[in-house]
């Protein structure tokens, strides 16, 4: 498993550089202005519990590397209710009828980032455990870079504001650790792990996968931003 976890810390490094975490990082912007893209994360946002509870939680099993998958998606299941609670602190949880919402949340601003669960869950439908492993290595590497990115404009944001953000603060941060938890010395345990040279090849797909659906979500939210200025 170490070529695969190397091919995720290399993807890694390649996704920290997207123009979005540059943005995300510039103080001269208003911070408000670096979360508007917030509304455009809900389809990943909402749709990830659901990923954990149906596509790659999977019990009762005997299998090890399940089991390990498993725990871990009891962590990652519930996320979307500090997204929720953040959207209306950042006051973006404007009057919207149902079916405008509708038309935003299925529409072509969020095209990108609504495929990312439903990509990540046909590559991960039949695959072994192992490679829906890789698969959740790859997320969480993805998530550890964006959150890194978002919990420091939270901080900016509750020295304004005197309200904490959960989702985007520094709170989520500190939960999701860049790699699966369940156990402790997740990480070596991974390494450890021999692959057959067709799993090798499996989990080499996975994570390119993950990582081209989160860079398009992520360059998506990016355009949006660019074109929806907080005074809008």
């Amino acid at each position: 498993m170490k070529e695969v976890l190397a091919l995720i810390k290399k993807k890694k490094r390649e996704f920290a550089q997207l123009k979005l975490f540059q943005y995300l990082q510039d103080q001269s912007i208003d911070p408000k202005q670096r979360l508007a893209w917030a509304p455009c994360l809900a389809p990943f946002a909402m749709g990830f519990g659901q990923l954990n509870k149906y596509d790659l939680r999977k019990e009762p099993t005997n299998n090890p590397i399940q089991k390990l998958i498993n725990k871990h998606t009891y962590e990652d299941d519930h996320h979307w209710i500090w997204f929720l609670e953040d959207i209306e602190k950042l006051g973006l949880n404007q009057s919207m009828n149902f079916s405008d919402s509708m038309k935003f949340y299925f529409g072509e601003e969020t095209y990108k980032t609504r495929q990312v669960c439903h990509q990540i869950a046909l590559y991960t439908f039949s695959a072994e455990p192992i490679v829906v492993l890789a698969a959740i290595e790859a997320i969480e590497a993805t998530g550890n870079v964006a959150l890194a990115r978002t919990a420091q404009v939270a901080q900016e944001l509750e020295q304004i504001t005197k309200q904490s953000y959960r989702y985007f603060g520094q709170h989520h941060f500190c939960v999701e650790t860049g790699h699966t938890t369940g156990t402790n010395d997740v990480e070596q345990l991974i390494e450890r792990i021999q692959l057959t040279d067709e799993q090798t090849t499996e989990a080499f797909a996975v994570v390119e996968k993950v990582f081209e659906v989160f860079t398009e979500a992520v360059n998506e939210m990016m355009e949006y931003a660019e074109k929806h200025p907080i005074e809008e």
